[in-house]
């Protein structure tokens, strides 16, 4: 162990040094939010904008252009592999956060994400894209995903919510922009031409954020420590030294360790309240990349166009940035869990009363805004509840764990949601069928996070 400790000391370092840190807190931590939402954009967005991709990959290998037996196209494993490898590789990459460093972890998903479009443009079967970019490029953006919505967090005790949302509008941003940029560069270029100019873009850019990445230094947290015991013990209510202490440490220990007082993986592991929050977001999760996924099909379905498509796709990713950063804001003064709690039962109402009647392009672009606005907001919920319950150390780590049970609903998800809209037919019933199927996912995920709530506090007003 010594030995693996000693070789990963002479890996290359990135992200912002130590001293600058120390020196310009202020700046260290602007640099991290700047390069953490430039990550969202990059990586993230870029699975947001996968429809059109998906659009192009049915067109092209169909069975019914490809002369194959069955009814499913081969073509939906592509992004199905893509969502499994990008929350399988959150567990590792938030494993390697904790050894590497979050500069190094973030230029290694870099490398990924480049290496897997690149090799994606000279593919010409589905089962090659499948292992470039499904395998390759997701594990990529999960590496990424994990670092760039966590270490946020780290560096500020204050409007996390607002901050948090504001990072995580960054993939809405990069979805609203990528999808109709990989629809032009298409169109002039091709479908692999269009892949390799995304992975030079998309590689370069990354590697450059990977250098504003670090953790908060934990001499800061020290600082911040003895100033919350000055300011107890100059409140001028008699308040004694011990006593200030005494209230300093308990606010350390939510800090680190959230309400639950929950301590290491195996701590986390065995609460009750991990397995709640667990199963609202892997079907959640599922339910909202089915949506991003089809609404270009889906749309084509209902007799819109294909440019029309990518247009509504890229209004659902641009109603993202809005909600992330509104609802951040509101989890402030309203608790996270509170806020996911409504954030995902307004989806599901959505789902039901908007997008199942839709058979227009006024009814879809109503449905985009509001399921973007809202649906959105799940990506922040995630590292906000998780401090929340289990305080910041460990994020990194704690947030990977909760990507193992998506690995199986977001890789069976858009599978499933094919076979009812193929099955039951490709317009009207199919399509009707798939918005109640992503329905009921989102109320079973709703229901999940009121026992959650209902966990921590039976208090209906209580901020949580």
């Amino acid at each position: 162990m010594d030995a693996i400790k000693k070789q990963l000391s002479r890996l290359p370092k990135f992200g912002i040094s130590k001293p600058f840190s120390l020196a310009h807190p202020h700046a260290a931590a602007g640099f991290v939010v700047l390069a953490s939402f430039t990550g969202m954009f990059l990586g993230p967005g870029l699975t947001n904008s996968y429809g059109v991709f998906e659009e192009e990959y049915e067109n092209l290998y169909s069975n019914s252009n490809t002369g194959a037996k069955g009814s499913i196209s081969p073509a939906i494993s592509i992004g199905a592999v893509h969502l499994a490898s990008n929350y399988l590789f959150t567990t590792i990459a938030g494993a390697l956060c904790e050894r590497l460093g979050m500069g190094l972890t973030t230029f290694i998903g870099a490398l990924m994400v480049g290496t897997g479009l690149l090799a994606a443009g000279f593919c010409t079967k589905v089962w090659q894209l499948v292992l470039t970019q499904g395998v390759l490029t997701g594990a990529g953006v999960g590496t990424i995903f994990i670092v760039v919505s966590t270490i946020p967090t780290s560096w500020f005790s204050k409007n996390q919510g607002f901050l948090i949302g504001l990072v995580h509008s960054g993939s809405g941003v990069g979805g609203l922009v990528l999808a109709p940029l990989t629809r032009f560069l298409i169109n002039t270029h091709e479908l692999s031409g269009s892949v390799k100019i995304l992975g030079l873009v998309l590689a370069a850019g990354l590697s450059v954020i990977s250098l504003g990445m670090a953790s908060k230094p934990d001499e800061l947290f020290d600082q911040e420590d003895e100033d919350s015991i000055d300011a107890v013990s100059s409140t001028g209510d008699n308040v004694s030294e011990h006593k200030a202490s005494s209230l300093a440490k308990k606010r350390m220990s939510v800090r680190s360790f959230g309400v639950r007082d929950v301590r290491g993986t195996g701590g986390v592991l065995r609460s009750q309240e991990f397995w709640y929050l667990n199963v609202a977001v892997m079907l959640a999760e599922a339910a909202f990349y089915v949506v991003l996924f089809f609404l270009p099909v889906f749309s084509i379905g209902i007799g819109l166009s294909s440019e029309q498509g990518a247009l509504i796709t890229g209004v659902a990713n641009g109603a993202t940035i809005i909600g992330r950063i509104a609802i951040g804001y509101v989890a402030d003064v309203a608790g996270n869990i509170n806020m996911f709690l409504v954030t995902q039962l307004l989806v599901t109402l959505s789902c039901l009363f908007l997008w199942f009647p839709a058979k227009s392009f006024t009814m879809m672009m109503v449905f985009a805004c509001t399921f973007g606005l809202f649906a959105g907001s799940l990506t922040p919920m995630v590292p906000l509840c998780s401090v929340t319950l289990f305080g910041q150390s460990g994020l990194a780590n704690n947030v990977g764990l909760l990507g193992i049970g998506m690995v199986l609903t977001t890789s069976a998800a858009p599978v499933v949601a094919r076979v009812f809209y193929e099955k039951l037919g490709q317009s009207g019933g199919g399509y009707g069928t798939v918005a109640l199927l992503c329905g009921g996912i989102y109320f079973v995920a709703t229901v999940s996070i009121l026992a959650l709530r209902m966990c921590v506090s039976r208090r209906l007003w209580t901020k949580i």
